[in-house]
């Protein structure tokens, strides 16, 4: 069924996001789990397979990353649009992503290291490798590794944060985002469907020769096409309704296309419309969660981290004990990093960017 307005006319993405109140911070914590969810089992998996939770190759940790980029692609293109101040926007994405990153990395190699390597301290700390981590987890490099030696005997040994390196595909995203904007791409419908296309054709063709592409490649192609997807929803959000029919439609012609290569672009498309449901279609019952904190970042950057923690110590023996005894640390992780770090940060986004602007043009005058 689609939603309704007091016409009894399905309501469009245009109007839902004119709304004052969404639930897209619960559908972002949504997609938080859903990379819980996964890693719970990768975590004792390592590399010897794919997580359990998986439908034609696609695991749901996965299909929550593409949501994920949905969702952003989304709100980003809107806030631009909303607002074509490339200082301000940049500001502002700078204040969501690194007052909790910068405390993740300082936390990483000053609490976790420490106690989770068998180095003595003045060998931990006299190991180059610590400030290399600190380098590449601030400047979105090769997060695969962690502090000197860390976790050494688990699956995944010296691994800190697996999570974190879709953060610089979003933050190449945001770099799209200013540079359609600037070119006043963004504004036609018609050309971000293009791009769109295109995007959807590059992940077509790298998938064709793998082996003879770098990994980046298939990253880059599948992240930004679902980016992109999220900014043909705003582009056309005149001409989207929020319906439910269309949410099981997709759901079941993904299936369908299960099989073929195309599967991932139709359950993007699936992802999409699901989280239009969630996030602008619910009974009004669910109203009071529109004014939840926004953890998701927090559990998204800090989940694997407790789990490499609790799978060291031998706190949990099996996906489901991880899930339990992870779930909970990592929300209040999550909910410390919210109130102590990230949301005061974002109150200077405007006074920054005021701040930026006026060192500009002093120096301009000079």
């Amino acid at each position: 069924m689609s939603i309704k307005t007091a016409q009894n006319r399905a309501i469009t993405l245009a109007a839902a996001l004119d709304k004052p109140d969404n639930l897209l911070t619960p559908m972002r914590l949504l997609l938080a789990l859903g990379v819980f969810l996964g890693h719970s089992f990768v975590v004792f998996l390592g590399n010897t397979g794919p997580e359990p939770l998986i439908a034609f190759d696609i695991t749901i940790s996965y299909a929550a990353v593409n949501g994920f980029f949905i969702l952003s692609g989304l709100l980003i293109t809107r806030s631009f649009d909303r607002n074509p101040d490339i200082i301000r926007f940049v500001t502002a994405r700078l204040l969501r992503l690194f007052p909790a990153l910068i405390v993740l990395s300082l936390v990483a190699v000053l609490i976790f290291g420490p106690i989770f390597s068998p180095l003595s301290l003045a060998a931990y700390y006299s190991d180059i490798t610590i400030w290399r981590y600190l380098c590449d987890v601030l400047t979105f490099g090769d997060t695969s590794g962690g502090p000197p030696h860390i976790f050494p005997n688990n699956p995944w040994a010296g691994e800190f944060s697996a999570s974190l390196w879709t953060l610089r595909y979003e933050a190449l995203a945001y770099g799209g985002s200013v540079a359609l904007g600037i070119m006043g791409l963004s504004r036609t419908r018609s050309r971000v469907l293009a791009i769109y296309i295109l995007s959807v054709l590059a992940f077509m063709a790298v998938r064709i020769v793998p082996d003879m592409l770098p990994s980046q490649m298939l990253d880059v192609t599948r992240l930004g096409s679902a980016y992109l997807l999220g900014a043909v929803l705003y582009a056309w959000r005149h001409s989207i309704t929020i319906n439910l029919k269309t949410a099981l439609g997709l759901s079941l012609l993904a299936l369908v296309f299960g099989p073929t290569a195309s599967y991932e672009i139709i359950l993007n498309f699936a992802l999409a419309a699901w989280v239009l449901i969630i996030g602008f279609g619910l009974p009004a019952a669910f109203a009071p969660l529109s004014r939840m904190p926004d953890l998701s970042y927090g559990i998204y950057i800090w989940q694997w981290p407790v789990m490499q923690s609790l799978y060291h110590m031998g706190l949990a023996h099996n996906a489901y004990s991880m899930m339990a005894m992870a779930m909970p640390i990592s929300i209040a992780i999550a909910a410390t990093s919210w109130f102590l770090f990230e949301k005061p940060a974002l109150v200077y986004k405007t006074p920054l960017a005021l701040w930026i602007k006026s060192r500009i043009t002093s120096r301009k005058i000079a």
